[in-house]
């Protein structure tokens, strides 16, 4: 067991580069430090083990009370846990002088499904009077977020992967361990027994014969768009998308159907249990013209459907368009990442959606209709396409903009009418290497 005043060796940490960091330049993240109960190095952990991150930050500016804070994200880029220093019930400097090093030590218990896990890690402060407040009830999270000082951000700090226990034994069903108990108890029964149930119906021979489609892309990658072309095309084959994927990562795959908009990656999407002969293919997009996509939708037109989107438009409205772009670049973009980088590293091939913008027909008519084998006649398939063009859903040129609306411009490259210089540098810094790699850019200089 780790002693509270324990720090590991030199050895056990690594650097974190400043070109990694987001910061206002009252602190750094000097390095980084992943241990086990040990006190040992390690990025494999199994369920319920616990994970201490161990990180230095060098402050180079007076700060008040500050509280170091990290975050987990599964390898679809949704955060399952944050958690900082304001919300630890332990003491907490009121002050930091410049010169001076935190060392910021998080333990958590890994109780949360197997897989791959990134984490981020952070530095904030606020100021006395706000935090004694926060403390005796009298200012709600709300306000004393508003007080905080975010000085330092590392994005995307580091990963370890969670697996079975070393017993086989399956801790709990979904994403993460929630606190709670169970009970069941046999009562003799008083009432007639209940007819059983009616047998499923006997699957359509017909169906189990045609080939099952998947439609695997990231957000704001024209996903609507081909969603509307493959309802119109072949209706009554269509699975609609779920939150979370449900409709391909929970439910089982209805042989013969067409599953538009599946947001997965490759690790994901190979485990998914699906028919013999199953087809898919791949659309990427240049993550600069999704994130812009991604940044007016959810700032101005996207329909609220949870506390997160509601909660992401809050921050969006309340921030300048610079630092809005930042915060979607740490907290959205990675998400869409990930799945390119895995679809990317398989070798197979992708479909960049400025070019289904320029030969939607041709394109989509091949992998379809010619390697999906979409069963739909290729007179109604090619309606189908030219029916969902930009123009004739949003009844206006493709290039004209109107940023209330779905279908905004319609366009690739628009990231060049809205990035200026800090965005440029803020972009290159997380996502530059996968831009190349992805054939959008052949080098850094743009």
């Amino acid at each position: 067991m780790i002693a509270d005043n324990f720090w590991p060796p030199p050895d056990a940490f690594q650097s974190v580069p400043v070109a990694n960091q987001i910061t206002d330049g009252a602190a750094s993240c000097l390095a980084l430090a992943v241990c086990g109960d040990d006190g040992l190095p390690v990025r494999q952990f199994s369920q319920g083990q616990r994970v201490h991150l161990f990180f230095e930050f060098a402050i180079h500016a007076p700060i008040r009370v500050p509280a170091s804070g990290v975050e987990f994200s599964d390898a679809r880029g949704w955060i399952i846990h944050g958690k900082n220093g304001f919300q630890y019930s332990r003491p907490l400097p009121s002050r930091v002088s410049p010169g001076s090093r935190l060392h910021c030590h998080t333990m958590i218990a890994l109780e949360i499904a197997g897989g791959e896990y990134s984490f981020t890690i952070g530095l904030a402060s606020v100021a006395e009077s706000a935090w004694h407040d926060y403390q005796q009830g009298r200012l709600p999270h709300v306000d004393f977020a508003r007080l905080m000082h975010e000085h330092c951000r590392v994005p995307n700090a580091g990963s370890l992967t969670v697996q079975f226990a070393p017993d086989g034994k399956l801790l709990h069903y979904g994403a993460v361990n929630l606190p709670g108990f169970s009970s069941l108890t046999v009562h003799a029964s008083a009432s007639p027994t209940l007819p059983p149930p009616a047998p499923p119906p006997a699957p359509d021979a017909n169906r189990e014969n045609l080939p099952t489609i998947f439609h695997v892309t990231h957000w704001k990658a024209g996903s609507q768009w081909l969603y509307k072309i493959l309802a119109d095309a072949i209706p009554d084959s269509i699975v609609k998308p779920e939150a979370g994927n449900a409709q391909v990562l929970h439910w089982p795959v209805r042989p013969g159907k067409v599953y538009p908009a599946v947001y997965v990656t490759k690790q994901d999407f190979d485990v998914v249990r699906k028919p013999t002969g199953a087809r898919h293919f791949v659309v990427i997009r240049d993550l600069r013209d999704t994130l812009i996509s991604a940044y007016f939708s959810s700032k101005i037109s996207h329909p609220i459907a949870d506390a997160a989107s509601a909660r992401l438009r809050r921050v969006l409205q309340s921030a300048s368009f610079d630092d809005g772009m930042i915060y979607m670049m740490d907290e959205w973009l990675p998400g869409c990442a990930r799945i390119q980088l895995s679809w990317l590293e398989s070798g197979e091939p992708l479909i960049r959606y400025r070019d289904l913008l320029e030969r939607d027909v041709d394109i989509l008519e091949r992998v379809l209709v010619d390697e999906c084998r979409l069963p739909v006649d290729r007179h109604r398939f090619r309606n189908a396409v030219l029916a969902n063009r930009f123009e004739e859903l949003a009844r206006r040129p493709r290039g004209q903009e109107d940023i209330t609306a779905h279908e905004r411009k319609g366009v690739a490259g628009d990231w060049k009418n809205h990035f200026n210089d800090r965005l440029k540098r803020a972009f290159k810094a997380r996502y530059g290497g996968l831009l190349i790699a992805t054939g959008f850019e052949p080098d850094l200089n743009w």
